[in-house]
């Protein structure tokens, strides 16, 4: 699940396209099943694990998961 509303005004942006945020993804990045991405950067080549919440960048490659998502290690 890719999230593009923060609801910083406390609210949804009910349909206001410059609140949304952009999230990009990396080349060779597998997401599991049930992950939540809120607007960050993902680098090349990582692994984030199912169920795991991505609320920060992701500059390093490797594998992440939890919530939120953390570094487990070097692929």
């Amino acid at each position: 699940m890719f999230v593009n509303d923060l609801f910083q005004d406390g609210g949804p942006a009910g349909g206001d396209k410059t609140k949304w945020q952009h999230t990009q993804v990396g080349n060779r990045v597998s997401i599991g099943t049930n992950a939540t991405v809120l607007p960050i950067r993902i680098c090349d080549d990582v692994v984030i694990g199912a169920g795991s919440v991505v609320t920060k960048d992701i500059t390093e490659p490797g594998i992440y998961c939890g919530n939120p998502a953390r570094f487990r290690r070097a692929i």
